[in-house]
């Protein structure tokens, strides 16, 4: 019932003022994003943290309506910005990027690298985000190796970091709200050398 009220909130507001300007608004908020700006002002978004196995996993995937990597030592280890755009269901589609911002071997470059991957089915986003979190746990590969990885190199591949600052984004649009938000490394109370 709340789901349709929702929706049908959404429905009336389309084509409105108030639709225009939240849409350029969140575009602003996105490309400030992208060019650092975070470093000199703080931009809104929420913080998904807690323990280890709390469920953010899950309630990202409530939020988002997305499926995100549930297999043994697929744990979050970098932080990840899903960035949700109202839109038509029907043209739903999610872009995934990487944010590096700090240097964590010689050959990384700083900068967002933008279009790592995309897709047009919430069924292979699990898949593309072990991928993007690979590309950020391995600094010194470059990340074209892990773009088309198969799932089982997935699950074999070793990583030269247990954990990163550096960010996969996810940018979705066709979702049922406007909203960005951060999911967090769970607190480990046990684990190898972080």
């Amino acid at each position: 019932m709340h789901r349709e009220h929702h929706l049908s909130c959404m429905a009336t507001l389309k084509g409105t003022e108030y639709d225009a300007s939240r849409q350029k608004l969140n575009a602003i908020i996105k490309a400030l994003r992208d060019c650092g700006t975070e470093e000199v002002i703080k931009l809104p978004k929420i913080a998904v943290i807690g323990n280890q196995s709390a469920g953010k996993s899950s309630l990202i995937e409530a939020i988002s309506q997305i499926k995100v990597p549930r297999a043994s030592g697929t744990c979050t280890r970098c932080p990840m910005e899903v960035v949700l755009s109202h839109g038509d269901p029907e043209d739903w589609h999610c872009k995934v990027s990487l944010r590096i911002e700090y240097e964590e071997a010689k050959v990384q470059h700083l900068g967002t690298i933008k279009d790592f991957a995309k897709t047009d089915s919430k069924d292979d986003v699990a898949l593309l985000l072990r991928r993007a979190q690979l590309a950020v746990l391995n600094p010194s590969t470059p990340y074209e190796k892990f773009v088309n990885l198969a799932e089982a190199d997935c699950n074999s591949h070793s990583r030269e970091r247990n954990f990163s600052r550096n960010t996969v984004v996810l940018e979705i649009t066709g979702a049922d709200v406007d909203v960005t938000f951060l999911d967090l490394p769970g607190i480990i109370s046990n684990t190898e050398k972080v």
